[in-house]
């Protein structure tokens, strides 16, 4: 595993595939099999109801257009919106509508497993968060020290993981701390230069160690980014060659 992933998601196949009756297109932008991160991209065709399914790791969901339908009272959520599951941690079914496109990011491979699965039952994450939240209800802050440049949160401070969306005119140096457990950082609009190398929306960055990461810095349009940050949540589950992870490989694989 590297501490660095650097995904240009301009160059990535679209794959048209099905699950359980789902019909979408998929981009398989990291595989996870290296130990790494793994990372989708994927356009639901309009779908009244996406199986309850869990990832076997923590994830982030990223709803870069469209809107998508959760049950009992969770909430409508469209774009921006961001959804985020600890691992083992079930969702759905939900409704996908609005030419529909999202990111989903996990820390290392997690796969998919359908909550029809008796034995996935077993496996439920009682104790884990969901959470969801919109960008547009969130306000806009100054950076301080840099001129022109803002910040949103997308997640609250204390929710654990941590989101947050910051917006920079062309070419300024965007710093973040380290990230112990890994970090997606998105470019939503314009472009970043990541160490050396210029990248459009929806292309990211994962990093995870000790060290802070080199920054990024924005292009002759500047550009807006969310850096989506996973705590110790992360270091739970995924793909580990156990009877139930294998399934839920399977499923991944049938759905790519």
């Amino acid at each position: 595993m590297r501490d660095a992933y650097i995904v240009d998601a301009a160059q990535a196949p679209w794959k048209r595939s099905a699950t359980e009756g789902v019909t979408f297109a998929c981009q398989v932008l990291l595989s996870g099999e290296d130990g790494g991160p793994e990372a989708l991209r994927f356009r639901f065709d309009d779908c009244p109801s996406v199986y309850a399914h869990m990832h076997l790791t923590s994830q982030f969901q990223l709803l870069l257009h469209g809107a998508m339908d959760f049950p009992r009272g969770v909430k409508h959520l469209e774009a921006l919106g961001l959804h985020y599951t600890d691992h083992n941690m079930p969702y759905g079914p939900f409704a996908v509508s609005e030419g529909h496109d999202m990111l989903v990011l996990h820390p290392r491979a997690g796969g998919i497993i359908s909550m029809a699965n008796v034995d996935a039952r077993r496996k439920i994450n009682l104790s884990g968060r969901l959470l969801v939240s919109l960008a547009s209800q969130s306000e806009w802050q100054p950076v301080p020290g840099a001129e022109h440049t803002a910040f949103k949160y997308l997640m609250a401070p204390d929710s654990g993981p941590a989101a947050v969306l910051v917006k920079a005119p062309s070419h300024a140096a965007l710093t973040m701390p380290a990230a112990e457990f890994g970090r997606y950082e998105v470019v939503l609009e314009g472009s970043v230069i990541m160490e050396g190398q210029e990248i459009g929306p929806p292309g990211f960055r994962y990093v995870r160690g000790e060290n802070a990461a080199e920054p990024l810095v924005t292009g002759d349009d500047g550009a807006s980014v969310a850096y989506l940050t996973f705590d110790k949540d992360a270091l739970e589950g995924g793909i580990t060659g156990e009877g139930l992870a294998v399934e839920a490989a399977e499923a991944m694989a049938r759905a790519i």
